[in-house]
């Protein structure tokens, strides 16, 4: 059975991201980024804007462009969208960065053989871009993201063909036809080959793949070890790394940090009580939408003189209650809030995460029953309208203090680590 392996990319991710915040965005050149370009939109790359370089640079070339530092957050949230979008067409999906994927879709009997063009047509003949078409329409109705698809029997070949597909389109490069297509590519676009191997292998006269062809395995073992190898096979389209399904969450973070002497009133007790609301407001809606419990509140505070106090407390129940964890919570950052020291960073942690399971119901009293509606109410609405449609609890101490929009309130560094 031949390999079928997808590569998925988020066209100018990071840019494309900005243009849907701020509609009058669109069609114009957008740069995301600080000092260097981390993302454009094709508009800015038609005007010579390419990404790593000096945001300098990149004005002068396009007096025009826009720059916006970006939001990781929200970044984050489409990215995670999209994902759960790739997964309902493939079992195994295995995120790789901000803003690709890849899916292994070998041997899917019944989804794939009701997508195929040709269901007569022989095993060779069979395409997967009916497939492609309906996962890109559902990622630009669900999140108005563009992505461009690679199918091949690997997953350099993948890669490589979605390079092709850009911007928003789909490239499939049939079994047999791997060294047609690759014969062309410079070396430097093959995957583990760096600006320092490139250098190497240009000094010898190989600049593309088909002549990396006839440079003699061995050679390669020799001067590059066991990625001699790798090199050799992935030239070929024949490397057989697997696609790994990207692990089950283990924990839930969110934190942020502040500069002590520039954000006013950022080390009050109050306003970090509120932040830690809002930043366990966030993972505990996360771990609802995850449809997952957790037993473990964990509350970390960084100082200005780098030292680093962490406390944890497991619960006697698992909940995904944003109240309960906060009563833990707040009494953790009280026993972190001792020293007198400049605080940096407040982080939360949410960890020994369990599906939820049959419990024993009470003979009296509601058991929580209506707390768990009111946080499935709060849920829905801001699922509906934005995040920051609704404040909760502590949080609201931050109203006034912090720039609030749609997505919830704009902090200096957000994180959604997991």
């Amino acid at each position: 059975m031949d390999r079928r392996i997808l590569h998925v990319d988020i066209d100018a991710f990071l840019a494309s991201v900005e243009q849907l915040r701020d509609p009058a965005l669109i069609g114009r050149p957008v740069a995301v980024g600080t000092g260097v370009v981390a993302s454009r939109s094709y508009e800015a790359k038609a005007r010579g804007v390419h990404t790593a370089m000096p945001l300098h640079e990149a004005r002068r070339r396009c007096p025009e462009l826009i720059v916006r530092e970006g939001d990781a957050r929200l970044c984050e949230r489409y990215r995670q969208r999209v994902a759960e979008i790739v997964r309902r067409f493939a079992p195994v999906v295995e995120v790789c960065s901000l803003d690709d994927f890849y899916a292994d879709l070998t041997g899917v009997p019944l989804r794939v053989e009701q997508e195929l063009e040709d269901a007569t047509a022989t095993a060779g003949e069979r395409s997967l871009q009916g497939l492609c078409r309906q996962l890109r329409a559902a990622v630009r109705a669900e999140t108005g993201l563009s992505i461009a698809q690679g199918l091949g029997s690997s997953r350099t070949v993948a890669r490589l063909a979605t390079t092709k597909a850009k911007p928003g389109g789909i490239c499939e490069v049939a079994p047999g036809g791997e060294t047609t297509f690759l014969a062309d590519f410079p070396v430097e676009a093959v995957p583990g080959i760096g600006p320092k191997t490139a250098a190497w292998l240009q000094q010898v006269g190989v600049t593309t793949v088909q002549q990396l062809w006839v440079v003699d395995r061995e050679l390669l073992r020799q001067s590059f070890g066991a990625r001699g190898d790798e090199l050799w096979l992935r030239c070929r389209g024949l490397d057989d790394a697997p696609v790994r399904a990207t692990p089950t969450l283990h924990s839930i973070s969110r934190e942020t940090s502040f500069e002590p002497r520039t954000d006013f009133g950022s080390q009050s007790t109050a306003f970090l009580r509120a932040m830690l609301a809002y930043l366990l407001d966030r993972a505990s809606s996360e771990l609802r939408a995850q449809r997952l419990l957790a037993r473990t509140v964990q509350v970390r505070v960084r100082h200005t003189d780098g030292g680093l106090g962490e406390r944890s407390r497991t619960l006697g129940e698992p909940t995904d209650r944003t109240d309960v964890c906060m009563v833990v919570a707040g009494e953790l950052l009280d026993e972190l809030l001792q020293r007198r020291v400049l605080v940096r960073l407040v982080g939360v942690t949410l960890a020994s995460l369990q599906p939820p399971r049959a419990v024993q119901g009470s003979l009296f009293g509601d058991d929580g029953k209506a707390r768990h509606q009111l946080f499935a109410a709060v849920d829905a609405v801001r699922a509906r309208h934005g995040f920051g449609a609704l404040v909760v609890g502590a949080a609201a101490g931050l109203l006034g203090q912090l720039p609030a929009g749609k997505h919830g309130f704009r902090l200096r560094t957000p994180s959604l680590t997991k």
